[in-house]
């Protein structure tokens, strides 16, 4: 099996230890991969502002690096759904029509990809209580279940979850940039409720939620876990 690696251009260069995470999980399970330097961004940022002139443009670049392969695995739920739910509406010319069907069901958000391939060959352990965040864009995608199922497989690890009232961390992109005293104060109404479940960390698909929660944190001075699934993953490994 070989997959190509989508990293997401925030992932790249703000928690890089999320794609390392991916790739050292792939090296273990004997996985063969290739990350095309020459990606960029998806275009999410551009189409939520609007300017689709210039997700367009990004759009057709994710057309001319990403090839036909086994599979085009990404840590970010929102650039897959992009991906997914964004591009058909960018679609002008029968050549991208075309390429979107080649590459759309390629792409697959990591807990997706790895779910289709279960079992492990190796087991997996995490002693403690773990929240897990549903992400707006998982959500969409429909990928949840398939992210509760992987975390059931690891043992000691007791999963918890909050209510759907507070599945939204306040971050949304562009969303926090606009309307940043109200993405804030959605930001801390939810880890007000997530810690209060008693879970020792937190765990994500999507790097965007995490960095946003962990601004919050940070800014108070608080310290808490926070997980995208690979780094989570990861950890299992060194209490096996």
């Amino acid at each position: 099996m070989a997959v190509q690696l989508f990293i997401p251009c925030y992932v790249d260069q703000y928690t890089p230890q999320v794609a390392r995470a991916l790739c050292q999980l792939l090296d273990y399970l004997g996985i063969a991969w290739t990350y095309p330097a020459t990606q960029t961004c998806c275009g999410q940022f551009a189409y939520n502002a609007g300017d689709w002139t210039s997700a367009r443009r990004l759009m057709r670049h994710f057309f001319t690096v990403f090839n036909r392969t086994e599979a085009i695995i990404c840590p970010s739920a929102s650039c897959v759904l992009t991906v997914r739910c964004h591009y058909p509406s960018l679609i002008e010319t029968p050549h991208d029509a075309d390429h979107l069907q080649q590459l759309q069901p390629l792409v697959l958000e990591f807990s997706e990809w790895l779910f289709s391939i279960l079992p492990l060959p190796y087991s997996l352990n995490f002693p403690g209580k773990v929240l897990l965040h549903q992400s707006c864009a998982a959500r969409q995608l429909g990928s949840l279940p398939k992210m509760r199922h992987i975390l059931s497989t690891v043992s000691q690890l007791e999963l918890l979850e909050m209510p759907s009232s507070y599945a939204c961390c306040g971050f949304g992109g562009l969303f926090s940039v606009k309307r940043p005293e109200l993405s804030q104060a959605i930001g801390l109404n939810y880890l007000t409720a997530a810690r209060s479940t008693g879970a020792e960390a937190l765990v994500s698909p999507d790097v965007g939620c995490l960095l946003h929660l962990q601004g919050l944190l940070q800014a108070r001075g608080l310290t808490w876990p926070l997980y995208h699934l690979s780094e989570l993953l990861l950890q299992t490994l060194q209490y096996c």
